[in-house]
């Protein structure tokens, strides 16, 4: 399998980055610019320079300083133990070999499910600032420690309640002297109880700075940015199970001195399921006002969805929260659908998703159902003047009528911001890969996973964890962006990478469909990094060197 000349072109720009210091890259927006390799095969062993047993499976990114990686797992599993747990271990890895230099354990207080699809104490990814690493168990402790292991500062914490300690989506932001968690508030006053805030840790000594004036859905992933030079963080409130923070919406939040934490503008949800507007705004979250997304935004605009009462995707004014623009995710869209009887794609332009009929055999409709769009959870990037994400299916977790599955079917799918314009684009569930074999691509169909690690144990709490993903759906790891290529990670370990500038979202604009391991046998909920012209990655059961073998 070589490099295509659009990979090869759109990869190697001759900037090599250094370092990717957490889970969103060195500024923080989960875009870069540098070297990056944008095809390999695990299962091959192509394009692939080492890779790392894990002594246990774990969700997290993988920070990169210098010579030293940084990521998280679950605690060492002994048979015949409950597969749920609050202890994690953060890990230090030679960049170069891939060796375990050292490790050291965080116990929390409240116990996840090993290898949970909706996140686990593993999730957040570590920071570091070259000098410490942080690293944050989502069931209850963080801390820091120096690069070789010592100890500097650790704190408890009291992670957002029962059943499990749901913080996945809040991945640590370090900036200046200051990382940024998602906490309830100290003590759980009752009139702002399980609600959660923004909240800025001295990263030399682990105390408190300051707490965000607005609530913070621990489900979100808050985006860090600069807005008129100075910074800023992205957060929003609305979710499933009932999360307590109020109004649903979105707040942009100075980071600058003197005013971190203060709210620069709200978004405030203002219409119910049918499109009118709320005697209370803010009150309505999920299915129609959900903040389960990275809250993508720049010097000009901010983006969001809404799913009610027709899905659509939302332009706001990054400098006052006005809502510029609202497109329709259904009426007028550009489809390449996969047909599963002819093998090849069908194209439908300027259609109405709710008179289309699925072909995916995973996603018949059933009479009187209509394709209703609910983009995957934290799975949208923007880039070159497009929103792009992927498209969950197959289920009906949007309740509201019309009556209808979510789809189309295992999409890549984008909004062009200044034109409205969308296109969908089918891709395979995963990809087979055997020596000797010839490649083949599954289209349409649940593909089932492990999660067994690298001992041969199986640590998954549960059967929806050993499902593709697409379904359920999974919380899956926010894409990234290397120059004009964004790279999306789904639960099996198939990675897409896309050419973000393509004219047509058409089979053309895939660069590459990547795997971290044979299909059925590999499971991945985490966002890759990039440092050196190299790109690491993690499953389950392994850290993974991806890029060219020195000589």
């Amino acid at each position: 399998m070589r490099l295509s000349a659009v990979g090869l072109a759109l990869a190697g720009c001759g900037i090599v980055l250094a370092n990717w210091p957490q889970a969103a890259g060195p500024d923080g927006t989960w875009r870069v610019r540098g070297d990056a390799p944008s095809q390999w095969s695990v299962s091959l062993d192509q394009n692939i320079v080492w890779r790392t047993p894990l002594p246990n499976g774990g969700q997290s990114g993988i920070a990169v300083w210098g010579d030293r990686l940084f990521l998280t797992t679950f605690d060492e599993y002994h048979a015949g133990e409950p597969k749920f747990s609050a202890a994690i271990l953060g890990h230090c890895l030679d960049a170069k070999t891939g060796k375990l230099l050292w490790s050291v354990k965080l116990e929390g207080s409240v116990k996840s499910p090993m290898m949970y699809a909706y996140s686990d104490s593993t999730s957040p990814t570590p920071a570091t600032d070259g000098m410490y690493v942080y690293f944050v168990n989502s069931s209850g402790e963080m801390g820091a420690w120096d690069f070789q292991g010592k100890e500097i500062w650790r704190r408890k914490y009291t992670p957002w309640g029962e059943p499990y300690p749901f913080n996945k989506q809040h991945e640590p932001i370090l900036f200046g002297d200051t990382l940024l968690s998602v906490e309830p508030l100290d003590g759980n006053p009752p009139e702002k109880k399980g609600w959660n805030f923004l909240r800025g840790i001295d990263k030399r000594t682990g105390k408190t700075q300051w707490i965000a004036e607005d609530g913070t859905t621990t489900y979100t992933t808050s985006v860090f940015g600069k807005l008129s030079g100075k910074p800023a963080v992205l957060t929003a409130r609305g979710g499933w199970h009932d999360v307590p923070e109020r109004p649903v919406g979105l707040s942009l939040l100075s980071l600058a001195p003197g005013g971190a934490g203060k709210a620069l503008w709200r978004f405030v949800a203002p219409t119910d399921k049918d499109g009118k507007p709320l005697a209370e705004p803010g009150s309505l979250a999920a299915p129609t006002w959900q903040a389960l997304y990275t809250m993508h935004w720049d010097e000009r605009y901010a983006y969001w969805f809404k799913l009610n009462p027709e899905e659509s995707h939302l332009v706001l004014d990054s400098h006052t929260g006005k809502l510029l623009r609202e497109q329709s995710l259904i009426r007028n869209v550009d489809y390449r659908q996969w047909d599963p009887a002819k093998s090849e794609y069908l194209v439908h332009r300027g259609v109405n998703l709710r008179e289309m009929t699925e072909l995916s055999p995973r996603n018949k409709l059933a009479p009187g159902e209509v394709i209703r769009v609910m983009p995957a959870w934290h799975a949208n990037i923007v880039i070159d003047g497009f929103h792009y994400f992927l498209t969950t299916t197959g289920h009906r977790r949007n309740n509201v009528p019309p009556k209808g599955r979510a789809g189309p079917s295992h999409c890549i799918a984008r909004v062009n911001v200044e034109t409205g314009k969308v296109e969908y684009l089918e891709v395979p569930v995963t990809v087979i890969r055997k020596a000797g074999s010839p490649e083949k691509r599954v289209y349409g169909v649940p593909v089932a996973t492990s999660t067994v690690n690298s001992r041969g144990q199986d640590v998954g709490a549960e059967d929806r964890s050993r499902t593709d993903g697409w379904e359920i759906p999974a919380f899956w790891g926010s894409p990234i962006a290397v120059n004009d290529l964004v790279y999306f990670t789904t639960m099996p370990g198939i990675t897409y990478v896309v050419n973000a500038k393509a004219k047509v979202l058409d089979e053309s604009a895939i660069v590459a469909i990547n795997d971290l391991g044979p299909s059925g046998e590999t499971w991945t909920l985490n966002t890759p990094s990039v440092s050196g012209g190299r790109l690491y990655h993690r499953t389950l059961k392994e850290a993974i060197c991806i890029g060219k073998k020195p000589l």
